[in-house]
């Protein structure tokens, strides 16, 4: 007897095979109009968008009924999926799986098409059929995969009486947000992609293209990067390994458009500005959303083994490269064909203005993603050509890619203190005498107070210092300029002049997050302290001026899991709890940390395995670590002012 949670589950597959011809209608739809004479044919386009929305929602409260409900006929829930299984799980673990996370993506695709179609529509409604039909080609090949090689709706015979379960470093609350959050980045780079193949195809004139595709650009930009900073602080907390970031090949493919994405969004303010780099953002969107899709191909191709991955059949990574192919090659043979044609004509700049700066900014950026891609895919195309197995690990990206990153931190401090076109070194330096003392000194400060010496470290904090005084000088001009003309106090005036240029202070904010990161992650990664010991209750470990005492250790139980559980006394006051657990259905053991965390540093303590009466405890102090988080959320902040304004007026 067929039950109703089967019949849902039915719905749903039929709903997502339905997207299939709709999303094939909504690419196809305007090359008809085209073919046809009859221009009218291209609102199927629209009108295809929100039916293919409808049928992908549908699915997706199917299948995440599915799971919620325990409806083991679905073998993707039988996979991934437990009776025992707290609720917030069931419900990530929809995308915790590949076929899930593909499904995830098509859904966030056709949520970003949808924005795109409800904008268009009265922004450019002449040249919005095209965008969606790049859209909806996208749609049809992730259908494809998802119906014939990657189905989360498939049946399973007979019915098992219980799921596999989710993975036990899946279960975990950071999984409910940072898979979304990455992927609206991901995706979110295809509304860029789609409107530079639309101004390609049909001419749009660059003044009308460039301020639409800022915006959405931006966007994207802001989810990649809390989506990066939410994946950090995961790897952080759960995997108890006293890090965030271990340059694993998975964690690269979200870095590599990150990177791009990042050179996007600062050369489109030229172009906004200066005309100038007209062919370079086209190829840049192009870029971008190309390798958005690499980090598809990588992550569940199954050439990659990492707590990210998923391993697949190659079937499915066959079927991904040549989707990625016949996307890129396509996109960038419209770009070879139209991309030459010049839509502005560009203003003559000089060597010491801001627009330089950010050209330097854009090599920089993309050049440290040319070493990400190298180190990231060689010992892949090694394997492959030759056989040879090599690594490439962090000291390879720690030396080649980081100063490139400081010296792009050196040029966020320098940039807004340079005018558009041509600055006056007089003039300069009188703006950046005090924000380049004060950067010395906090470099000099760092040699000298922090230990082990660490010229690195140094000009790590004198950057970001740079970029905090600038900003700090910019807000103090624009508030005294707007207190002396409208008879305001100080602090009043700073705060209405920043919410007027919302845009530009915006951006600042979003500059002052990533020098915060800059401390955070010089701090964190270059005198972090550890020890690995063994303890019997009563025993105490001393580290970095820190005292952590064993307590005592004793069974513990969750809803789905036995556990170890083992109390600490830091510095005599504070109580930690480190736990081992095991999962009943998995029988995989996990680790959960014990954190204390205070703006300056994390203590942080690991509670290991257990041997003759004594257990394993790794402890870390992690100086400064929580500013890696805040400045995560202050470019997120700073990225959500900047688009709250209107683009700014062009300098001619």
């Amino acid at each position: 007897m067929i039950t109703p949670n089967q019949q849902l589950i039915e719905l749903g597959h039929f709903a997502v095979m339905l997207a299939l011809p709709v999303a094939l209608l909504q690419a196809v739809s305007p090359l008809l109009a085209r073919a046809l004479g009859r221009p009218q044919l291209a609102s199927i386009a629209v009108r295809g968008v929100w039916l293919q929305l409808a049928l992908a929602v549908l699915g997706w409260a199917a299948l995440t009924q599915a799971f919620v409900t325990d409806n083991f006929s679905v073998w993707y829930v039988a996979q991934n999926s437990n009776s025992a299984l707290p609720l917030i799980y069931k419900i990530s673990a929809v995308w915790g799986g590949h076929e899930g996370s593909l499904y995830l993506w098509y859904v966030i695709l056709v949520a970003w098409t949808a924005g795109l179609a409800w904008y268009g529509r009265r922004h450019f409604p002449d040249r919005l059929p095209i965008a969606l039909a790049v859209q909806g080609a996208l749609s049809v090949g992730f259908l494809g995969l998802i119906l014939f090689l990657s189905n989360p709706f498939a049946r399973l015979l007979p019915i098992p009486g219980d799921g596999r379960d989710l993975n036990p470093l899946l279960q975990d609350p950071g999984m409910a947000i940072h898979p979304p959050m990455l992927y609206m980045g991901y995706v979110g780079f295809s509304i860029p992609f789609a409107l530079v193949l639309t101004a390609l195809l049909t001419r749009w004139p660059a003044e009308d293209w460039l301020p639409v595709v800022r915006r959405w650009a931006l966007a994207a930009f802001g989810f990649l990067t809390i989506g990066i900073v939410l994946g950090g602080a995961w790897a952080y907390y759960e995997l108890g390994w006293g890090g965030y970031w271990a340059w694993d090949p998975v964690e690269n493919a979200s870095f590599m458009p990150w990177l791009t994405g990042a050179a996007l969004v600062h050369s489109l303010m030229v172009q906004e500005q200066r005309r100038l780099l007209h062919s370079w953002n086209l190829f840049l969107a192009i870029l971008t959303f190309s390798l958005s899709l690499l980090g598809t191909f990588l992550v569940r191709s199954g050439v990659l083994s990492s707590v990210h991955a998923f391993a697949v059949d190659p079937g499915r990574g066959a079927y991904i490269l040549a989707f990625l192919a016949l996307v890129v090659g396509g996109a960038f043979g419209v770009f070879v064909w139209r991309g030459g044609e010049a839509q502005s004509r560009p203003r003559p700049t000089a060597w010491l203005s801001r627009e330089t700066l950010l050209l330097t900014n854009n090599v920089l950026f993309t050049v440290a993603g040319a070493c990400v891609f190298l180190g990231t895919l060689y010992p892949l195309f090694l394997d492959v050509t030759a056989e040879q197995k090599i690594t490439v690990a962090a000291p390879y990206f720690n030396s080649v890619v980081v100063p490139q990153l400081l010296l792009l931190v050196l040029l966020m401090g320098l940039t807004p203190s340079l005018p558009w076109r041509r600055a006056q070194p007089r003039a300069l330096w009188r703006r950046l005498r005090w924000p380049v003392l004060i950067a010395v000194l906090a470099g000099a400060l760092t040699l000298v107070l922090a230990r082990p010496l660490s010229p690195l470290a140094a000009a790590a904090v004198g950057f970001a210092a740079l970029a905090v005084a600038t900003i700090a000088a910019d807000l103090w001009r624009g508030g005294r300029s707007l207190a002396a003309a409208e008879q305001r106090t100080l602090p009043g005036a700073v705060l209405v002049n920043a919410w007027r240029a919302r845009r530009h202070y915006g951006a600042l904010l979003a500059h002052l997050g990533v020098a915060v990161a800059t401390v955070g992650l010089a701090a964190a990664g270059l005198f972090r302290q550890h020890s690995m010991v063994t303890m019997a209750p009563g025993d105490v470990l001393e580290l970095a001026g820190h005292r952590v005492e064993l307590v005592g250790i004793g069974p513990a139980r969750g809803p789905n899991y036995d556990a170890e559980r083992a109390r600490f006394r830091l510095d005599d006051r504070i109580n930690l709890r480190s736990e081992r657990r095991s999962y009943h259905a998995s029988r995989m053991p996990t680790t959960e940390s014990g954190i204390h965390s205070t703006p300056l540093r994390d203590v942080y303590v690991v509670l290991g395995e257990t041997r003759d009466g004594r257990h394993a405890v790794t402890a870390y102090v992690n100086p400064l670590v929580q500013w890696i988080w805040a400045g995560g959320a202050l470019i997120g902040l700073g990225v959500l002012m900047c688009l709250g304004e209107r683009p700014a007026r062009r300098v001619d």
